[in-house]
C-alpha cells in the first residue's frame, strides 16, 4: 500500500512590481515552461563530456562509473551564476533539470554502449578460437553507439507514468539531487518520505548513492552532499570542487613521471610483486572512497583479503593457477574471478527474483489486510447481534481519498512548495505515438547496424536482445528507485542466449557478448534516465523537454564516448597496468561459463560456497534493511568487487572512506564539502589523463618504475 504524506501548498501574496533584484525569484515561482533552451542544452553537453571522460577512464581502470547528477547541477548553477550579470534571463530550476538530463545522457554512454565492458572484450580479450578478436574502426564504433543510444530513453519515457507518478517509491538519490536544485534556486526542499516495509515490517529503505558501475556496481551509501540544504554556499562549494580537481590533476601528472606511486608496496616488495598487495595513490580512488563512505569499501576490503590474501596463494600452492598472479588465463587472478562471479550471480539472482515477486507479494499483503478487516467487521457484527461487547478497540480507517489536503499526481508530499504551473508542467510528456515511432526507428537502425558490423548474428537475435532489455529495464528502474542500485541485467540476456545457441557454434561467445551489450544498453540507460525524470518530477520540470534533451545528449554522447575510448586505446595497452578492464573479463567469463566452457580445476567448491553465502547475506540484508547491525554484514556485490579488482584500488578506496568518517566525526557529524571535494578529485584525474596521453604519445621518459 502506498504511503501518503500531507502536502503543503503555499499561496503567495500578490507580488510587487518586478525589479532586477526580484525578477529571478518571480520567474522561479511562476515560470517552468521555458522549453528546450539552447544554453541549458549546450551547458549540459559540456558537463556531460567531462562525465563521459571520467566514466570511460574509471570504467576501463576499475569497472566503475558515476552519474554525478549533483555535480552537474552545481556546475551548471555556478556557471550561469557567474554570467548572470551579462544576461537578464534568470537560470530557472527547470533549466537546471534539463541541464542535468542532458549531462547524464551524455555521460552515461560509455556504459550504455559497452565501451567499458563488451567492446574491450571483443577487441582485446577473445582469441582466434572464438573467431576473434574483432577490432573495429571509429566509424563502426560510432555506428554501434548510435544504434544503442535510444532504447533506454524510450523505455524510461514509457515507464515514467508508472514509476514516477503513480508509484510512491523513495528514490533517495533523486530526492537528494532535487533538494540541491530546489535549494540553489531558493525553493522549499523536497522531503524524503518513509515507506513501510513489506506487510508488517517496519524496516526503512536504506539510502544509497547511485553509480553506473558496469553490470556489477556496488550499491553505495548515500552521503548527503551538504549537511543542511538551506545553508548551501554555492561559491564555497565550487571552490572546493576546483581545489579537488586542481590537486588531483597535479598529482596525476606527477604520478605519470613517477609510476611507482601507482604501485607502492605496503607489505614489502615481495608481497607487492608476487601477490599484488600494494597501494595505488591515484586521487580519484581516494575520492570514490570519500563519496561512498566507509561501509562499502570495508566490505570490498574483506573481499580482497579473502580473494587475494587467502584464495590466491591457495590456488598457486595447489597448482590450480600456475601462471603469474595477474594472469587472467592461467594465474590466480583468472582463478579467483570465478569465486567473484559466483557471488555476483547469486546476489543478482536474489535481487532480481525479489523485484519480480515483490508486486505479487504486495498484492497478497493488501488482500490479506482487506480480508482481516472484513473478518474483524463480521466478528464485531456477530458479537453485537448476540449481545456481546467486543473487547477489541474500535479502529477507524482513515481514507486519504477524502482528505482535503492537496496532492501532486495522487501523492502527498509534505512541505514542498508546488505551484499550479509546476504541477501541469510535470505532467507534459511525449505522446505514445511519438515514442513508438522513435522506438521503431531505433529497432530498425539497431538491426541494420548489427547486420553491417556483425554478419554472424541473425536479425531475430537482435530483436530478442532488445525485447529482453525491456523487462530488465522494469526491474532496474524499480531497484534503482528503492536502493539506488541497478542490478546486473546482462546476465539474464546471456543466460537466455546460452540456452538457444548451440555450444558448437563457433560464434557463440561473440553472439552472447553482443546480446549482453544490447540488453545492458536498454536496461542501464533506462534506469539512469528515470533517475533524472524523478528529479524533474520533484522540481516541476517538463518531462517532454527532458526527453528531447536526453535524446540530444545520447546522440552526442555516442560520438564522444567512442572517440574517448579510441583515444585511450591508441595510447595505452588494453589490458595493461593502467587499464585492466575487469568488467570485460567478467562479462567474458560469464559467457564462457554459460556456453559450457566449465570451471577451472579446484574452484567449484569455493564458487559454490561464495554463491551460498552471498545469497544468504543478500536475503538477510534485504529483510533487515535499516537495522544497526546490517551494515556489518558484507554486501555480496561489494565482496565480489573486492575480489575481481586488485588490492591496490580497494585499499585506497577504503582509506578514502575512513578519511571521510574521521572528517565527519571531527566536524560534529557534518560532512561539509567533503563529497564535493571528492568529486573534484575524480574529475581532476580524468581530465589530467588527457595530458598524460599527450606525454605518452610524445614518448616522454618516466622516472622510477616498478
Amino acid at each position: 500500500m502506498n504511503a501518503h504524506v500531507p502536502i503543503t501548498v503555499h499561496r503567495e501574496p500578490a507580488d510587487p512590481p518586478a525589479t532586477p533584484s526580484t525578477r529571478g525569484s518571480q520567474d522561479d515561482q511562476i515560470t517552468v515552461t521555458r522549453g528546450l533552451t539552447p544554453r541549458a542544452v549546450l551547458a549540459g553537453l559540456a558537463i556531460g563530456v567531462l562525465i563521459n571522460l571520467s566514466n570511460t577512464y574509471y570504467g576501463l581502470r576499475i569497472g566503475v562509473a558515476s552519474q554525478m547528477s549533483m555535480v552537474s547541477s552545481l556546475l551548471g548553477f555556478a556557471g550561469f551564476k557567474l554570467i548572470s550579470r551579462y544576461t537578464t534571463v534568470p537560470f530557472l530550476p527547470a533549466e537546471n533539470v534539463l541541464l542535468v538530463s542532458v549531462a547524464t545522457a551524455t555521460g552515461a554512454m560509455p556504459v550504455t554502449a559497452g565501451f567499458v565492458g563488451v567492446i574491450p572484450a571483443l577487441e582485446y580479450l577473445i582469441g582466434p578460437e572464438d573467431n576473434g578478436p574483432l577490432v573495429m574502426p571509429w566509424q563502426k564504433l560510432a555506428l554501434w553507439s548510435v544504434a544503442l543510444c535510444f532504447f533506454g530513453l524510450i523505455f524510461a519515457a514509457w515507464l515514467r507514468p508508472h514509476f514516477i507518478e503513480r508509484q510512491n517509491l523513495p528514490w533517495p538519490g533523486a530526492r537528494a539531487t532535487a533538494n540541491l536544485i530546489s535549494t540553489l534556486h531558493h525553493k522549499a526542499p523536497v522531503p524524503t518520505p518513509t515507506l513501510p516495509g513489506p506487510c508488517a515490517s517496519g524496516s526503512n529503505v536504506q539510502s544509497e548513492q547511485h553509480t553506473l558501475s558496469y553490470g556489477h556496481g556496488p550499491s553505495e551509501e548515500n552521503q548527503p552532499l551538504f549537511s543542511r540544504a538551506s545553508s548551501i554556499d554555492w561559491n564555497s562549494a565550487v571552490n572546493w570542487l576546483i581545489k579537488g580537481a586542481s590537486m588531483s590533476g597535479l598529482l596525476t601528472i606527477v604520478m605519470f613521471f613517477i609510476p611507482i606511486l601507482h604501485n607502492v608496496p605496503i607489505f614489502g616488495k615481495p608481497a607487492a610483486k608476487d601477490w599484488l598487495w600494494s597501494i595505488d595513490l591515484s586521487p580519484g580512488f581516494f575520492g570514490q572512497g570519500i563519496i561512498t563512505g566507509p561501509t562499502i569499501p570495508i566490505h570490498m576490503l574483506v573481499g580482497a583479503i579473502v580473494g587475494w590474501g587467502i584464495l590466491s596463494p591457495y590456488a598457486k600452492s595447489k597448482g590450480y593457477a600456475p601462471g603469474k598472479v595477474d594472469d587472467w588465463e592461467n594465474g590466480p587472478r583468472g582463478w579467483i574471478i570465478w569465486v567473484s562471479l559466483a557471488a555476483l550471480l547469486a546476489d543478482a539472482s536474489v535481487k532480481l527474483g525479489w523485484f519480480i515477486l515483490k508486486p505479487a507479494h504486495t498484492v497478497y499483503c493488501q488482500r490479506d489486510g482487506q480480508v482481516r478487516t472484513k473478518l474483524r467487521s463480521l466478528r464485531r457484527d456477530i458479537e453485537m447481534r448476540l449481545g456481546f461487547e467486543s473487547r477489541e478497540p474500535a479502529y477507524h480507517v482513515v481514507s486519504t481519498e477524502d482528505d482535503d489536503s492537496p496532492t501532486v499526481d495522487g501523492r502527498n508530499i509534505s512541505g514542498m512548495h508546488v505551484t499550479k504551473d509546476e504541477q501541469e508542467a510535470s505532467e507534459m510528456s511525449l505522446s505514445w505515438s511519438v515514442l513508438g515511432l522513435i522506438l521503431f526507428v531505433a529497432i530498425v537502425a539497431c538491426v541494420l547496424a548489427m547486420q553491417v558490423m556483425f554478419g554472424m548474428i541473425r536479425w531475430y537475435y537482435t530483436m530478442l536482445a532488445i525485447f529482453l532489455s525491456l523487462p530488465m529495464a522494469v526491474v532496474g528502474i524499480r531497484s534503482l528507485a528503492e536502493t539506488d542500485y541497478n542490478p546486473e541485467s546482462a546476465i539474464v540476456s546471456q543466460l537466455v542466449f546460452a540456452s538457444i545457441i548451440s555450444q558448437s557454434n563457433p560464434n557463440g561467445i561473440i553472439i552472447n557478448l553482443l546480446s549482453a551489450a544490447v540488453a545492458q544498453a536498454g536496461a542501464n540507460q533506462s534506469g539512469d534516465l528515470s533517475y533524472d525524470f524523478k528529479v524533474g518530477h520533484l522540481v516541476g520540470a517538463r518531462p517532454d523537454i527532458q526527453t528531447w534533451g536526453q535524446i540530444i545528449g545520447s546522440i552526442v554522447g555516442a560520438f564522444v564516448s567512442c572517440s574517448i575510448y579510441r583515444l585511450y586505446a591508441s595510447q595505452y595497452t588494453i589490458p595493461g597496468p593502467l587499464f585492466r578492464v575487469p568488467s570485460s573479463f567478467l562479462v567474458l567469463s560469464t559467457a564462457r561459463l554459460l556456453m559450457g566452457r566449465g570451471l577451472p580445476e579446484g574452484v567449484a567448491p569455493f564458487a559454490l560456497g561464495a554463491a551460498i553465502l552471498s545469497a544468504a547475506g543478500t536475503v538477510v540484508k534485504m529483510r533487515y534493511s535499516g537495522q544497526w547491525w546490517e551494515k556489518f554484514l558484507p554486501s555480496g556485490v561489494a565482496f565480489a568487487i573486492g575480489i575481481y579488482n586488485t588490492p591496490s584500488f580497494t585499499i585506497t578506496r577504503a582509506i578514502g572512506g575512513l578519511l571521510y568518517l574521521v572528517h565527519k566525526r571531527r566536524n560534529g557529524g557534518q560532512a561539509g564539502h567533503s563529497v564535493i571535494f571528492a568529486s573534484g578529485l575524480l574529475l581532476g584525474e580524468s581530465l589530467a589523463s588527457l595530458v598524460t596521453i599527450a606525454l605518452t604519445a610524445a614518448k616522454v621518459s618516466q622516472l622510477g618504475g616498478d
